[in-house]
């Protein structure tokens, strides 16, 4: 529902609302999830408890626009709760403000929580304090939790199995066993409120020693809710202000936008400057337990998206420290690993060259900006341009990371990419090196139909053979990519055509608007009886699509406004943009209603993200992402016929006719080539691109269609061991 922090480096303390109650909060860092879980139940002896985050209708709003702390307020035909969230910004402490309005007077308020449980520990430890009042304790590894408030009584057990819940059920709505201590295992702590009616606080201290988290939690409360709360919001208003063009161009007055703006500060970690991760959530984490599948991790490519809109909405230092988080984590080959925990260790190790490309272009955006304060292409560029090179054009993962191919959406910003290291090591003197940078741009450029799209040009999600056009596969919008940064034009008629047969199978009709699927047989969503996602279900709508066609329409020229709104109301009351929407009928016991957020990530920081950028597009009345010395290189200037680029990664076996090839290899070589079945050849020896790359050029470009010919290289060690054939095709 919710997710926020206090601005403050003092304060390493995250939290999120889910289902009415508090959910993970994140303590000393965001990929580290501290508490579960703290929810109330409502109970009178003689019935069972009321579930006040399973069995009440919860109302969520931010407490101020832009500072995220907010109320929930509940009803149950029972009771009414007003539940406010935020946490102290100069303490590891967060507040619950709320009001208990009962219907009966016997009725009584009580409180549990538990430790979030690390997948391969013992679990966690729990305590009652002896003090009047009692306060709560939970030991979670190296983490001590203490939770203070006006309990009349105070339990520990174990979590659905002798917890406060579990007690109030089995004896009727009584809290009957009351227990000192538990664990280790899955605890969980709880109590009474001595509060009949009316207004209570809480406070929760967490700190690394028993005592600290004692005095934090205390020494918060002391505080008192008002004073903490001027304090958060105070902080929050000393933030760097967001452009004001934004608000005038949101359909609802920029909530959503100072809404994302601030979430998208908040998913930077406090210990780690720029570290910025994904979403602060599991997704389906209620079923999914493994610990694998994780979104409070940094993703370079969810990162360079929330670094560009948070440059564009006016906060250029956020993003130069994003750049510098990918910086310090580059690996010595020039690449990122898929994603990685806060200090660098690595969680996922696929390649995906979109993630490699995308720092490349944040560089280039920084310093359009004028924002950089060093040279980043010896240090930083120069590595990852090198890594494309060698590497590409093929993906091990798309930027659905479950498939790899031939990408538009990844040729689409690694061509960006390339031209831009090419602008960096023209600025640099190195013009040999950006010679053959374009060169590769160019060649992948100009295939990108041939290897993406069916021979109607229908541009496909993957490709996978480069020497010959897929004749089948899935439909996605994944070549609207090549528009953002301005490889086609928003009219070009191959993208028209595509966009066709993406409203066909992919576009799902809600109720505040449209949205799209991500490809034709996409399995990641829940099952169509609305089970969880276990590795199979559907894939279901996605906001970040809705986003980047919003900014597709405006590039045509057409009003964008009414898909703005509808991203508005895709983020309800709690501002929160998922990953998904429900896209099937209610399944109200599963929580599935048509066009709310389904079980997957929420709130996605991309998603927010492209909102943003959206709004920016709209109120500059133009196109950020664009790279221009690719669009004037691509769509303004004359028709290339660029050289066909052979490589280890890349074995073409088939070339265009009048077209040359450039044979790239990974060290000096001799290259022998032959046009007449090696009755006679010829030697040419392999230039130095002074990229760590050398390239042969081979004058193919006169053979008539159906030639073959041969070639193979002679190193400094000795033979390839193999020759080559090609034909021209």
């Amino acid at each position: 529902m919710a997710f926020g922090t206090a601005p403050t480096p003092r304060s390493k303390v995250w939290y999120s609302l889910a289902d009415g109650a508090l959910s993970e909060v994140f303590f000393p860092s965001l990929d580290r999830v501290a508490l579960h879980e703290l929810r109330f139940f409502v109970s009178a002896g003689g019935a069972p408890p009321v579930d006040d985050s399973a069995d009440g209708q919860h109302a969520i709003s931010w407490l101020s626009p832009g500072v995220p702390a907010f109320r929930v307020e509940t009803t149950h035909h029972e009771y009414r709760l007003t539940k406010d969230f935020f946490s102290d910004p100069e303490e590891n402490a967060m507040l619950i403000a709320g009001t208990f309005t009962p219907e009966l007077p016997d009725l009584r308020l009580y409180l549990q929580a538990s430790g979030h449980w690390q997948p391969g520990t013992e679990g966690n430890f729990g305590k009652v304090i002896d003090t009047h009042p009692p306060a709560l304790l939970i030991q979670q590894q190296d983490v001590w939790i203490c939770i203070v408030g006006p309990f009349a009584r105070a339990t520990t057990g174990y979590f659905r199995s002798s917890d406060i819940h579990i007690d109030l059920s089995d004896a009727d709505g009584r809290l009957t066993y009351m227990y000192d201590r538990a664990g280790p295992g899955n605890i969980s702590v709880g109590g009474e409120l001595g509060v009949r009616a009316g207004s209570f606080q809480l406070a929760i201290g967490f700190a690394h020693s028993r005592a600290d988290a004692e005095e934090v939690a205390r020494n918060a409360l002391q505080k008192g809710a008002g004073t903490v709360r001027q304090a958060f919001e105070q902080a929050w208003r000393t933030q760097p202000d967001m452009a004001r063009a934004l608000v005038k161009v949101s359909g609802d007055d920029g909530n959503l936008a100072k809404a994302s703006f601030a979430l998208l500060h908040c998913l930077e970690d406090k210990s780690h400057a720029g570290a910025f991760i994904a979403a602060p959530a599991a997704p389906w984490g209620e079923n999914v337990h493994d610990g694998d599948q994780v979104y409070n991790l940094v993703w370079p490519r969810d990162l360079c998206r929330i670094a560009t809109a948070l440059l564009d909405a006016g906060d250029s230092d956020a993003a130069l420290r994003a750049f510098r988080h990918l910086q310090q984590h580059q690996r010595p080959d020039g690449g990122w690993f898929q994603n990685w925990f806060l200090d660098g260790t690595p969680h996922w190790q696929s390649t995906e060259l979109d993630q490699v490309a995308l720092p490349i272009l944040l560089a280039w955006r920084l310093g359009v900006a004028g924002c950089l304060d060093h040279d980043p292409y010896p240090t930083m560029v120069r590595r990852a341009a090198q890594f494309l090179l060698r590497e590409g054009p093929l993906t091990q993962l798309d930027r659905w990371e479950d498939s790899g191919g031939l990408s538009p959406s990844t040729l689409a910003a690694c061509i960006a990419a390339l031209i831009v290291a090419a602008e960096f090591a023209g600025d640099a003197g190195e013009h040999i090196a950006a010679s053959h940078l374009r060169a590769v741009a160019d060649y992948w450029n100009d295939r990108v139909e041939a290897w993406c799209s069916l021979p109607n040009g229908q541009y496909l999600r993957l490709g996978s053979d480069p020497d010959r056009r897929p004749t089948e596969g899935a439909v996605a919008p994944e070549f609207l990519e090549l528009v953002r940064y301005g490889l086609r034009r928003p009219k070009d008629e191959r993208v028209l055509r595509s966009l066709q047969g993406v409203d066909t199978s992919l576009k799902v009709s809600l109720p505040a608007g449209p949205s799209w699927r991500r490809y034709v047989g996409d399995k990641y969503g829940e099952h169509e009886d609305g089970a969880s996602w276990d590795g199979d279900g559907r894939g279901r709508a996605w906001p970040v699509l809705t986003g980047e066609r919003a900014r597709h329409f405006f590039a045509m020229g057409l009003p964008a406004a009414e898909l703005v709104r509808t991203l508005e109301a895709f983020a309800g009351s709690g501002m929160a943009l998922p990953e998904q929407l429900w896209d099937g009928p209610d399944i109200p016991s599963r929580g599935l209603l048509f066009g709310k957020p389904n079980g997957s990530a929420c709130p996605l920081g991309w998603a927010h993200a492209e909102y943003l950028e959206l709004l920016v597009t709209i109120a500059l009345a133009g196109f950020p992402d664009i790279v221009m010395p690719a669009r004037r290189r691509y769509t303004e200037g004359p028709g290339l016929q660029p050289d066909f680029v052979w490589s280890h990664r890349h074995q073409i076996t088939r070339i265009a006719p009048a077209r040359r090839l450039r044979v790239q290899l990974p060290r000096p070589a001799t290259v022998h080539y032959t046009f007449d079945s090696w009755d006679t050849h010829v030697e040419v020896d392999a230039a130095d691109t002074t990229l760590g790359l050398w390239v042969a050029e081979v004058p193919c470009q006169k053979l008539p269609r159906a030639a073959e010919f041969s070639w193979t290289a002679h190193y400094m060690t000795g033979w390839e061991g193999k020759n080559f054939d090609m034909t021209v095709d």
